[in-house]
């Protein structure tokens, strides 16, 4: 336990402070925020203060760290393949995968900063006054959050170590997200069908709990969503626990992890 937790403490670390000297994850993480933050800051200013807080201020920031997660997870793996040493970090003895779980909480903590950063742009830029009425429960709503993202990072971090087309993948599931999951707007404007779809991703239901933070309400009304967060991010982890063995596998028998 200890070597493992040492291991993802110096990948975290490693990842942190290298991840910021890319330009392109420099603008995912600073400069993608305030763009985000300043636009629906605009589009909210004359909606209600909850509109306003739940969408122009963490929705701007929501949608950041689904893209530091998105193209961390994918971007990482082609990037070692490209540079010829995913075959040596996965050969190393503190473990692929949780190297690979190192990288990606490094980068989850980038995404987490790029959320305090919309906030603060946002709430100088237009002083308007914020609505949080059960501050416990935006806590809670951020920390469960957090983790689910980093278990759906981890999951895309093993699917893209198998596939050639990362970069496909990676641009095909940004935006969609955005609009699925209702980050940018209320997810009862999509139609019911789409809506049932958005269930199965797990910022969605994040979303609701901090729906719930900001607007208020009886606890039994949240629950559900936090039970429904709770049980994807599970499944979301057993589905990287079966990936990476899959991984394993297909490794030791095509010898294939690094070609291109």
């Amino acid at each position: 336990m200890i070597s493992t937790f040492n291991v993802l403490t110096s990948s975290a670390v490693q990842q942190f402070k290298t991840s910021i000297g890319r330009p392109m994850f420099r603008f995912c993480v600073i400069a993608q925020p305030i763009i985000f933050g300043l636009l629906l800051g605009m589009i909210y200013l004359e909606k209600s203060s909850v509109d306003f807080t739940l969408y122009a201020v963490l929705g701007s920031g929501l949608s950041t760290f689904w893209s530091s997660i998105c193209f961390s997870s994918a971007s990482d793996i082609h990037r070692e393949r490209w540079y010829g040493t995913l075959e040596t970090i996965y050969a190393a003895p503190a473990g692929f995968k949780w190297i690979v779980l190192g990288k990606i909480i490094g980068n989850s903590i980038w995404g987490f900063l790029s959320i305090c950063l919309s906030v603060t742009v946002v709430t100088l830029f237009f002083d308007k006054s914020l609505v949080i009425a059960q501050p416990l429960w935006l806590g809670i709503g951020l920390s469960l959050m957090t983790a689910s993202l980093i278990a759906i990072g981890y999951l895309f971090a093993a699917l893209f170590t198998l596939s050639r087309n990362a970069r496909v993948m990676m641009n095909f599931m940004e935006y969609p997200v955005y609009i699925l999951c209702g980050i940018l707007f209320p997810l009862e404007m999509l139609p019911k069908a789409v809506q049932v779809l958005s269930y199965a991703f797990s910022p969605t239901w994040a979303v609701k709990i901090l729906r719930f933070a900001v607007a208020g309400g009886e606890v039994s009304q949240v629950l559900p969503y936090v039970y429904g967060l709770i049980s994807l991010t599970l499944i979301y982890g057993l589905f990287s626990v079966v990936m990476f063995n899959r991984i394993d596998v297909k490794c030791r028998v095509d010898a294939t992890l690094e070609v291109y």
